[in-house]
């Protein structure tokens, strides 16, 4: 059986003061991210930046491929960020779901689709593209693998490059579900990671994410 959803605590592994970061990875961290829509203004007071800065050389490993799925990749903003939110949902990650919450707002997802996320790809409302993606994420969580079923209906609507993104999308932020919950990484102060659990009429300290 699972452990029951873990209440606020202090971080496992705390965010690296800048004045002990690598020399390595101190220019990555002031970079100015504003526009993307964290709710901070450079990736040097994002908590999951600054608690993998830790390990300086994974960390660099790390960002070039989180960058290029979440900046450059092949998939649509919209389409990246369902995919996300239902990540978030499905790992019980609240910071993951915080801080998507507000990416998925400059994708144009409006609060009715975020609120769906939580229903799943049957909810009323999705189109059969959004049906689609949603279902391969969440076999992807369940089965490992994307069903036939699910995958034929994909190719109605993604391309090839597509195809081989989506799941390396899920895994990478399961991934990073994994990592933000165990080390407990704590929302930055003004990024609440429950803005639209609260709004369901759930509340923090109860489950992190609606089910």
């Amino acid at each position: 059986m699972s452990e029951p959803p873990m209440p606020p605590a202090a971080p496992r592994i705390p965010p690296q003061p800048a004045d002990e970061w690598d020399e390595s990875v101190r220019e990555t961290l002031s970079a100015d991210i504003g526009s993307l829509g964290l709710g901070v203004s450079s990736l040097g007071e994002a908590h999951v930046f600054t608690t993998l800065a830790r390990h300086p050389k994974l960390f660099a490993a790390w960002l070039p491929f989180s960058s290029q799925l979440l900046l450059a990749g092949e998939l649509p903003f919209a389409d990246r960020e369902l995919v996300i939110l239902r990540v978030a949902r499905n790992c019980d990650s609240p910071y993951e779901w915080g801080q998507h919450v507000r990416i998925a707002a400059k994708a144009g997802l409006s609060s009715e689709d975020m609120t769906r996320v939580a229903v799943g790809p049957d909810a009323p409302g999705w189109t059969e593209r959004q049906s689609l993606l949603l279902r391969a994420t969440d076999e992807l969580h369940s089965d490992a693998r994307i069903g036939q079923s699910t995958w034929a209906g994909l190719t109605r609507h993604l391309t090839e490059q597509q195809l081989i993104e989506l799941p390396m999308l899920v895994g990478h932020y399961h991934l990073l579900a994994f990592t933000l919950n165990s080390l407990r990484v704590l929302p930055e102060p003004g990024v609440p990671p429950h803005e639209l659990t609260e709004r369901l009429g759930q509340q923090p300290g109860e489950s992190s994410l609606p089910r």
